[in-house]
């Protein structure tokens, strides 16, 4: 592995030395604690191959904390009682336990990535047995004429700007189901944090960029019932196009769901260890996000229901990445706030670095760069030009 590294390193010097070059990529100077930080995806730690390889990749450089996927769509990526394996985990492997393991006595920190809601993409279904959309088909949420979201095809949740399948986070089943996802991971292993994902609904209502109505969801039957017996009316008797108090009161009852389950889950990590990092993906624009995905961010860090806010702002657009960090800058809360960084095959390092600039001349506590499927080219290149006083003290 060593041998093989070595060789790629020395076959890429070159070309880090012409995209590093100080002409064309301005150094970072920093100053303060500012970490730099990756999301992986489920699949680059399904063997003890790619772990090596990612560790490899990553080995001294200025990434410290790894936001790692461990339940993707209602798998699990480490030993689990609760849910499936992974389709591609061969049996025996556990693929956290291999990944702690191998930096336990480094300074990497390991947060433990769930997505929440989303459980399944379309082309799955019904999926394993052990599936909870298997075992729970009820649990799926609905739409506003209460049609089950796995009615709908793959072209009609693309057209809706849906992922794939989602449970219902009204019900008091999934939130508990879920909970105990999280409890299981936290009781077996030796991480640093629980990162969420997915911790929202799925696009509901206006789009201004379509200019009309998508479909709108969180109206399963047993949501419904719980509305109802709150508020005296039934969700999808409300004209979702028009304001009124009980639109009102059933986007704030959406919001009220999702934000119960990550102060909850919060009360879970703290109650284990209070220096685990609790943090979760968040919309670049956080009106949006609360108003669309029903995800209150901003509160949830000023609450405490969060330590860390990552936020998903994905362009390689610097304008509109400007935009997005003023968002954040809103929230007064930028110690806090980890700025996402995209990375697809051919962005330039100088993009990238203009970026994470920005976020740091912004206040914010650090960035994270997705997808981490790049090579040591980004790794080493970013660490080149970012140089830490020898006065900071870096937090993982």
């Amino acid at each position: 592995m060593k041998i093989k590294k070595t060789t790629a390193i020395i076959a890429l010097f070159p070309l880090l030395i012409l995209s590093c070059s100080r002409e064309q990529v301005k150094p970072l100077n920093v100053k303060r604690n500012f970490s730099g930080s990756l999301w992986i995806v489920r699949n680059s730690i399904a063997t003890p191959d790619r772990i090596d390889d990612l560790l490899d990749m990553i080995e001294d450089s200025d990434i410290k904390n790894l936001f790692v996927q461990v339940r993707g769509r209602g798998d699990a990526y480490y030993n689990s009682a609760l849910e499936p394996a992974g389709f591609d985990v061969k049996k025996g492997f556990d693929p956290l336990k291999y990944l702690i393991s191998r930096t336990r006595k480094t300074d990497i920190r390991i947060h433990a990535w769930v997505n929440v809601a989303f459980v399944m993409n379309a082309g799955d279904y019904p999926g394993d047995p052990e599936h909870i959309l298997t075992r729970h088909p009820e649990w799926i949420t609905c739409d506003y004429r209460g049609r089950p979201m796995t009615d709908y095809s793959e072209k009609e949740l693309a057209e809706n700007l849906v992922e794939g399948y989602f449970v219902d986070p009204a019900l008091p089943e999934v939130k508990q189901h879920i909970y105990s996802v999280i409890k299981d991971i936290l009781q077996a292993y030796d991480i640093d944090g629980i990162h969420l994902d997915y911790v929202r609904y799925p696009y509901s209502g206006y789009n201004s960029y379509y200019k009309r109505y998508l479909s709108d969801f969180g109206y399963s039957p047993g949501a419904r019932k719980i509305f109802r017996k709150k508020y005296g009316i039934d969700p999808v008797r409300i004209n979702r196009k028009k304001e009124s108090k009980a639109r009102a009161a059933f986007d704030r009852f959406r919001r009220e769901q999702i934000t119960e389950i990550v102060r909850h889950i919060n009360a879970i990590v703290k109650q284990k260890d209070k220096s685990l990092i609790m943090s979760a993906a968040s919309m670049p624009r956080h009106d949006y996000g609360k108003k669309v995905y029903f995800q209150d961010w901003p509160m949830w860090l000023s609450q405490g229901y969060i330590d860390l806010a990552c936020v998903m702002s994905y362009t390689d657009n610097m304008d509109t990445y400007n935009s997005y960090l003023e968002y954040a800058n809103i929230t007064g809360q930028m110690e806090k706030i980890f700025m996402g960084v995209m990375v697809k095959e051919n962005t330039g390092l100088k993009t990238v670095m203009a970026e994470i600039s920005a976020a740091y001349d912004y206040g914010a506590r650090g960035y994270v760069l997705f997808s981490f499927e790049h090579d040591d080219k980004y790794i080493n290149g970013v660490s080149r030009v970012i140089d830490y006083s020898r006065y900071v003290f870096k937090l993982p």
